[in-house]
């Protein structure tokens, strides 16, 4: 995956529309950030910047639906991409990878305990084969509306703590597979449960197909 996704909110894409305004409603912007509950493991006060749309970079503070406190549903929350890299190196890491993911002490406890849905509505990849280098925007089969697989973790930025996730790659399919040689694992819509509350469900949610297409852009 290149690291790039979208979070458009045409009001033909309702569910995004819906998780965007709860978010917002929820998480007031006060000057420049966003401040709130999370509740990881119990209350921690947060500061974040407010949530991007449309084109979604590492470090975008974007919305994420974390596993709801009775031990079903989601709760939309606003969260970081990209967790700091270990001895203040610069840049972010944005994805991990699923194969290895519960091997790696940066990755394995998150994997086990703290899972989130990233929403989206696609992620790019680009034609490098071409000459144009086309950039393609991949959904599901039928809707505007993909679910990427991620996981959290708590970091410090001086006194403030915050949440960041990263998303979690897979191989790439067929479709994918012709522009890159990773893709996000997508969770199906009546899969978000299972993914964020299911401990057992999740070495096979990690190997789901993604049934996408591909839109040139």
């Amino acid at each position: 995956m290149c690291g790039r996704y979208t979070v458009f909110d045409e009001e033909s894409i309702i569910e995004m529309r819906r998780i965007i305004r709860e978010v917002e409603s929820n998480f007031t912007p006060d000057d420049s950030a966003v401040q709130g509950t999370f509740t990881p493991d119990g209350q921690a006060s947060f500061d974040l910047s407010p949530i991007q749309k449309g084109e979604i970079r590492p470090t975008d503070t974007v919305p994420v639906l974390f596993p709801g406190l009775e031990g079903y549903g989601y709760t939309p929350l606003p969260m970081r991409w990209g967790f700091p890299r270990p001895g203040d190196k610069q840049g972010v890491i944005f994805n991990a990878r699923s194969e290895t993911a519960h091997t790696l002490p940066m990755f394995r406890r998150c994997l086990a305990e703290r899972r989130i849905v990233v929403p989206s509505t696609g992620f790019y990849e680009w034609d490098h084969t071409s000459p144009a280098r086309t950039r393609y925007l991949f959904r599901p089969q039928g809707d505007n509306m993909l679910y990427m697989a991620g996981i959290f973790n708590l970091f410090c930025d001086g006194f403030t703590e915050y949440p960041a996730f990263v998303i979690l790659t897979r191989p790439a399919d067929g479709v994918v597979g012709r522009y890159h040689d990773r893709m996000p694992v997508v969770i199906a819509k009546d899969s978000l449960s299972d993914w964020l509350h299911n401990d057992r469900a999740t070495r096979r949610l990690l190997h789901a197909p993604a049934n996408l297409r591909a839109i040139s852009c």
